[in-house]
């Protein structure tokens, strides 16, 4: 049967509030801006995607960047690996990190949402995956040890979490411990505590964090150090033995590699959007189980219970749900575990109310 054809390629853009708001030690981000792709097939398949660019400011110029590259899809085979290649090739000279990158992932995210959609399976089947349940990390969204104790014995409670983490990066590392601490007290002793610093340390303060940190039972360390820094991040992690995470601001499965050859960590966590969409993922998993590095998801919960269940070393799901309030039936958790959705494709269904409430098209 021959791959059906891309008809139509709809960009729409949202600006929906984030609550509450995520909070780090460098900035609150209040809002939820997101660009939704909705790609449409000649036999009537239709699959979507939406990609989170962070800031109002980035919004329209993502959207953009996926219509002018989405009416470039038009009248092709819906064959997502082969338009990735050449989308990126097309690229080269401009570079496809960026928002270039975000919007050739959103596009690619749908496609293979379609793609699934015409199967009639679940995307994590397309992928060669069995649709189970996968287990989550709460992320949470606060700052401070009172706020954050508080929010992590709420997921533990409402969630059933195994793990917790939390942004760190007071400017006392007393304050810094306090926080673990406070978290612990309220979660006890068998959820593990993971934190992240938002690549806001230099190499000797992430090691003194970071040996005060594996006294306490942290399970692990990300982004201590600027994402570029793949030496020093080589060099933290020969020093310490809490495991150090990184990968969510990886561009590209090229990224990737570079880190991974470089030794930069011990655990992965690429981000769906950033890495390459469903196309990039597959790469990436591949790296990491070719090095036997244990790989998360970042955001994106829609799409990464299905990437994970296609994944050999998959390790925690990322619950932050920023989507949540945009769509009629967001991913479901029991015990612990995401579940995938039923429907086929990602199951993505929008509440096309709150999206027209939050349009931000001009």
């Amino acid at each position: 049967m021959p791959l059906p054809l891309i008809a139509e390629v709809r960009v729409r853009a949202v600006d929906a509030p984030l609550e509450p708001p995520l909070r780090n030690s460098l900035n609150v981000i209040p809002r939820a801006p997101l660009v939704i792709v909705d790609l449409r097939t000649e036999c009537g398949a239709a699959g979507t995607s939406y990609v989170f660019p962070y800031t109002p400011a980035a919004l329209g110029p993502t959207a953009a960047l996926a219509r002018s590259l989405g009416a470039g899809l038009i009248g092709r085979p819906l064959a997502p690996a082969t338009l990735w290649r050449e989308m990126h090739d097309a690229g080269r000279i401009l570079g496809t990190e960026g928002l270039v990158q975000i919007a050739l992932s959103a596009l690619d995210m749908a496609m293979w949402d379609a793609l699934a959609v015409r199967a009639g399976l679940r995307l994590c089947e397309v992928l060669g995956g069995e649709a189970r349940p996968v287990p989550i990390y709460a992320s949470l969204r606060g700052w401070g040890a009172a706020m954050l104790a508080e929010e992590a014995g709420r997921a533990v409670a409402t969630l059933g979490a195994r793990w917790v983490k939390f942004k760190l990066g007071h400017a006392r590392l007393e304050e810094d411990l306090d926080t673990v601490r406070a978290v612990r007290a309220a979660v006890g002793e068998d959820v593990g505590i993971l934190v992240d610093y938002n690549q806001a340390l230099s190499l000797p303060e992430a090691e003194r964090r970071g040996r005060a940190l594996q006294d306490l039972g942290v399970r692990w360390l990300e982004e201590p150090l600027p994402v570029q820094d793949d030496a020093g991040l080589a060099e933290l992690a020969r020093r310490l033995s809490i495991p150090i995470q990184g990968g969510e601001n990886w561009w590209g499965p090229a990224g990737m590699h570079r880190a991974l050859m470089a030794g930069a960590v011990d655990l992965c966590m690429p981000d769906a959007m950033k890495i390459g969409g469903v196309t990039g993922w597959q790469r990436a998993a591949a790296m990491a189980a070719a090095h036997s590095v244990p790989m998360s998801s970042h955001i994106f919960v829609e799409a990464s219970v299905h990437l994970l269940n296609a994944t050999p070393t998959a390790h925690l799901l990322e619950h932050l749900d920023v989507a949540a309030p945009l769509l009629a039936e967001p991913v479901q958790v029991k015990d612990g575990m995401a579940l995938v959705p039923e429907r086929p494709g990602m199951g993505l269904l929008w509440d096309e109310a709150a999206l027209a409430k939050h349009a931000a098209d001009e």
